[in-house]
């Protein structure tokens, strides 16, 4: 026993091990992401439970229409004339002496024991069972959904934490390189300085020159840390998780028009069927009121046995009764009436709630496209300006080599192609968020890449 148990303690500490060498070593893609976060996020796993708690308010809600049965155990020790007359019938005790009017009036202690066994069969109980079955048939729709909502925000922030995380790293890329830069320049002046070909107030700016850049690049690294524990959040993993990401390759292509896009939303967006179940259970209600006015029809059966001592096998009896109960609704003080009257004005209310959801999830479609096309444009703009910063850097470096420029002007160069790099970085990046926030509007947000045309006219 403990042998086995040594090998299972081992096995458990070498499968932590790989994870962490994995965690620390192995490289992340962008698949691998989304397969962390849908297997460790846990606001996925508390909506997966409620769908399993969904699944079991169906099976609660089937199991109204089957028969109730209950066991029902009571002792009773009275002197009431009229129990102690009746528990005597019952239990088939009755004798002629307990006629006498003494006793009758007056009767001694006596002791009962009964055990009554009740069916019930709910036949029409105003509609309670039939309406509480559809009510689950749509909460567990509603809480699927709700998974679904889960799921496409959960990979939509997997995806931008990633995305994210890969931009702040090439800030840190860009500003080690502006660093190295600064470092090399210093370098120079202060040979030129020595040389006597510089003077010390151009030192001194290259000091300072190359402070600014280092502290650029510490609040850079910070940046990037804070990137990787939003990532570390999304995945579900120990915030100290490091990764070494996979580059995301290609530029994003958006080739279907607005139209599509608006379309595919209002067929494939899970929170928007949240709303629409919301309505179907507020219609439900309104059913459900209306339905109080209808009469209610179960049938019983009832058996049941009395004993004065069940252990000393004195007297007993038994009996049994079946009947068929029908209650009608004649008057409840305009309960009723004024549930009914509350149940339309919150379909209404949920109607139109729906409505505007409706109209929030187009614009937001819109407000999507329109970004990823100014994102695209963007990017196009920091291309050229990164080409124009790199020509201007290479002119005013050979006329500071040649001593035609001063050093605060090589400075200004390569700042300003340290900016457009850092701005055509940023547009790439936003340019990819922008794509994928267009997808998560749209409701189509996921590894299977399914297209607004397919979403549009896939069958519900």
């Amino acid at each position: 026993m403990g042998g086995s148990m040594g090998r299972v303690w081992w096995a458990v500490v070498l499968i932590w091990l790989g994870f962490a060498a994995g965690a620390r070593a192995g490289v992340l893609e962008l698949e691998k992401a989304y397969q962390l976060a849908l297997a460790r996020n846990p606001l996925l796993a508390a909506a997966r439970s409620e769908v399993e708690a969904a699944q079991h308010g169906v099976a609660e809600a089937k199991g109204a229409f089957l028969p109730r049965v209950d066991l029902r155990l009571v002792y009773a020790r009275t002197d009431s004339p009229v129990q102690v007359f009746s528990y005597k019938l019952a239990q088939e005790n009755f004798k002629a002496e307990d006629f006498l009017l003494p006793n009758l009036n007056h009767p001694e202690d006596y002791t009962n024991w009964q055990t009554q066994v009740v069916v019930t069969q709910p036949i029409f109980n105003q509609g309670r069972e039939i309406l509480g079955y559809r009510r689950a048939r749509i909460a567990l729709s509603q809480a699927r959904n709700y998974l679904a909502a889960i799921t496409q925000r959960v990979l939509f922030d997997t995806e931008r934490a990633y995305l994210e995380l890969l931009l702040a790293r090439e800030r840190v890329r860009v500003m080690e390189e502006a660093v190295r830069t600064a470092e090399e320049n210093l370098r120079v002046v202060r040979s030129r300085f020595q040389a006597g070909r510089a003077l010390k107030s151009d030192l001194l700016e290259a000091q300072v020159f190359l402070s600014r850049q280092k502290k650029d690049l510490a609040a850079a690294r910070h940046q990037a840390r804070v990137a990787e524990t939003r990532l570390d959040l999304v995945l579900g993993v120990p915030l100290t998780t490091h990764w070494k990401l996979a580059p995301v390759s290609g530029l994003p292509r958006v080739r279907e028009g607005l139209a599509l896009w608006r379309c595919a939303a209002l067929a494939r967006r899970p929170d928007l069927k949240v709303e629409e179940h919301r309505v179907k259970l507020a219609a439900l209600r309104v059913k459900e009121a209306r339905w109080r006015f209808l009469p209610s029809l179960n049938l019983r059966g009832i058996y049941e046995k009395n004993a004065e001592d069940p252990l000393s096998g004195g007297a007993d009896g038994d009996a049994y009764t079946i009947m068929a109960q029908l209650d009608f609704n004649i008057f409840k003080g305009f309960r009723d009436k004024a549930r009914l009257s509350r149940a339309r004005a919150e379909y209404l209310s949920a109607r139109e709630r729906y409505r505007q959801y409706r109209r929030e999830v187009e614009q937001q479609v819109e407000e999507a496209y329109s970004r990823y096309l100014t994102a695209q444009k963007e990017y196009e703009v920091t291309e050229r300006a990164v080409a124009q910063a790199e020509e201007g850097l290479r002119i005013i470096r050979q006329r500071y080599e040649a001593g035609l420029a001063l050093l605060v002007e090589l400075q200004d160069a390569e700042t300003a192609l340290k900016r457009a790099r850092l701005m055509r970085l940023e547009a790439l990046y936003g340019w990819r968020l922008a794509e994928s926030g267009l997808r998560f509007a749209a409701g189509i947000m996921g590894r299977e890449r399914i297209s607004p045309a397919e979403a549009c006219h896939e069958k519900p």
